[in-house]
């Protein structure tokens, strides 16, 4: 579905301008009116939400107005509208109000962009669902982690923010605060927030669920 718009030059093609992607981290925010948007990619041109926030109807052309937040800039005002709705959410163009400067986005791509390397270089724990400890983890980091849902229990929206205890097995939980990046079937992705989780728990997590070849009959001796 797509609606008419007045395309000035920056909008011949939002793709060609820098944007600001969160695709493996959590998503940007915007604020609108009492919904909390999730903001996929931002650029001069304009940002794309998904998934369109339930709880009321979103028509082209629509006038958008809020805050963004940024984890580089904080909180901008923005004025927008609705140019196109699809089913995986929103794209929003600026029209004639605030909205984030060049300075802005860039900044804010910086910023990812590091924080995605410092993820590549996070030793990973990959925790195998068939092992002999029952344990709903599935991938953990310093700086994230995946876990799988039991059975009936609801999927976390992506962008919503996770704060509690995550129970690894019958004697550990840990604490998990931080926020949903995206759906892999039944198991959630979550960014966690800074620091993350402490060294000494990932080593404890790699001695329960990967010890070295004979550290059991050595610890029993």
């Amino acid at each position: 579905m797509q609606g008419e718009a007045n395309w000035g030059r920056v909008h011949l093609d939002r793709r060609a301008s820098p944007r600001a992607e969160y695709r493996r981290t959590a998503p940007g925010l915007l604020e609108c009116d009492r919904f909390r948007c999730a903001v996929r990619d931002l650029g001069i041109g304009g940002l794309r939400v998904e998934p369109a926030p339930p709880g009321r109807v979103w028509v082209v052309s629509q006038p958008v107005a809020g805050e963004l937040v940024l984890r580089a800039s904080g909180r901008i005002a923005i004025a927008g509208s609705v140019y196109r709705i699809d089913r995986a959410g929103l794209a929003v163009l600026p029209r004639g109000g605030g909205w984030p400067s060049e300075g802005a986005i860039a900044a804010e791509r910086a910023l990812l962009s590091q924080g995605q390397r410092e993820r590549r270089r996070t030793p990973r724990l990959p925790l195998p669902a068939a092992s002999n400890v029952r344990t709903p983890l599935r991938d953990v980091s310093a700086s994230g982690l995946r876990y799988a849902l039991a059975p009936g229990e609801p999927a976390p929206a992506v962008g919503s923010r996770l704060a509690g205890t995550l129970r690894v097995d019958a004697q550990t939980s840990i604490p998990v605060e931080g926020r949903v990046v995206r759906h892999l079937g039944r198991e959630i992705a979550v960014a966690l927030d800074p620091p993350g989780l402490d060294p000494e728990l990932l080593a404890f997590l790699r001695r329960r669920f990967f010890p070295e070849p004979g550290s059991e009959s050595r610890s029993g001796a």
